[in-house]
């Protein structure tokens, strides 16, 4: 049996010619229906607070960052906000509401004034409360707002179809001076893995995800992907792993020696394929890697994530999602069909114990007016 050491050098070696043989491989044990389709979901965005109590070198959402636009610095999003953003998601026919924001904003004064001035006891009791609100209104929450505890976890599942917090990376040295995690007590990967295990134990449907380009090396990721295998493996909650690419931004400080390029990060996400198999989805940000979307689908991708009609990218607000139609003709262009998937993943929602019902009663709502859609 090889050791991690053996393991990294052979991936590190593989071509892209024989990387793509085995993806091809990996993708004929689906069943034959499955094995060209490629998933998306039809989401909008619910940035909620910018105010974090991490200073991420790479972050430009970070409410200590100038932006151009005063609304990209939220201290708590607005009432009138966020009907105005549920409003236009029911329109657009959005059936995923994502909840983000930075980690613990109410360990600032002025989040906490504005919380108390809304009659909210601390942040987590606002987003639990918002989600309750989606659900009135058939959206199913996915909520991804940093590190939260054990009771935290349990006590928003009931109203959320699946949650996520993105690993980035285990490599300890970027807590270390000069490193992207050095301002970030819980960035510490005992803190990202604790969730993720946490998670699993309340069977959570869970995104998690690599961040490359951060200071990373290639062993690392490696690593980091053979331990999202091992934490599936033992809990099989994890649902899809996120392959994130940084890209440079005006105003924050980090540059990288040796930026990430597009063909690292695909033959990464060939990688993930290779590690994890048909069992966890794989998928790139679509505005991440404008025009290498093609090449995405032979590094065996098998979802594009979150594709929103009207919001932006907060993380990356410079790279605008591309829209349904376009990748739709990417992938029939390709031998493959785009189809439109809710925040958890089909497996899921008749698994035990995986989906409240709470959200069977919502996800029965959303595909019975899509029935009426068809009928009328």
């Amino acid at each position: 049996m090889m050791n991690l050491s053996q393991k990294v050098e052979e991936l590190e070696n593989l071509t892209i010619k024989k990387l793509k043989v085995k993806i091809e491989s990996i993708r004929t044990e689906l069943p034959r229906e499955e094995q060209k389709v490629i998933t998306f979901s039809k989401n909008f965005t619910l940035s909620l607070s910018n105010y974090c109590q991490n200073q991420c070198g790479y972050c430009f959402y970070n409410q200590a960052i100038p932006k151009e636009n005063n609304e990209h610095n939220i201290v708590l999003i607005k009432e009138e906000k966020i009907n105005d953003l549920i409003q236009t998601a029911v329109k657009c026919g959005c059936t995923e509401a994502l909840l983000m924001s930075g980690e613990a904003p109410d360990t600032f004064i002025v989040v906490q004034k504005e919380l108390k001035k809304r009659n909210y006891r601390d942040f987590f009791q606002f987003v639990r409360n918002l989600c309750e609100t989606l659900l009135d209104v058939n959206l199913l929450p996915h909520t991804n707002i940093g590190v939260l505890s054990f009771a935290q976890l349990k006590s928003l599942r009931e109203f959320n179809a699946s949650m996520g917090l993105m690993i980035e990376s285990t490599c300890e040295s970027l807590s270390n001076p000069g490193g992207v995690h050095e301002n970030s007590p819980s960035k510490t990967p005992e803190n990202r893995i604790k969730q993720i295990k946490n998670a699993g134990k309340l069977k959570i449907p869970f995104t998690t995800g690599l961040l490359l380009g951060i200071g990373e090396k290639f062993q690392d990721r490696v690593k980091d992907l053979l331990l999202i295998k091992e934490l599936h493996h033992k809990y099989g909650h994890i649902q899809e792993v996120i392959i994130q690419n940084f890209t440079e931004k005006i105003g924050i400080h980090y540059r990288p020696n040796k930026p990430i390029t597009i063909e690292e990060t695909l033959k990464t996400a060939g990688i993930a394929k290779l590690i994890l198999g048909n069992d966890i989805a794989i998928q790139v940000p679509p505005n991440l890697i404008q025009n290498y979307e093609k090449e995405a689908l032979e590094m065996g991708i098998d979802d594009f994530g979150g594709i929103s009609p009207f919001t932006l990218d907060y993380i990356n607000p410079k790279h605008a999602w591309p829209t349904i139609d376009f990748l739709d003709k990417i992938c029939e262009s390709n031998g493959y069909k785009l189809m439109e998937r809710l925040p958890i993943y089909k497996k899921y929602i008749n698994k035990k114990g995986f989906c409240s019902e709470n959200i069977k009663k919502v996800i029965n709502n959303i595909n019975q007016n899509v029935r009426n859609k068809k009928d009328s």
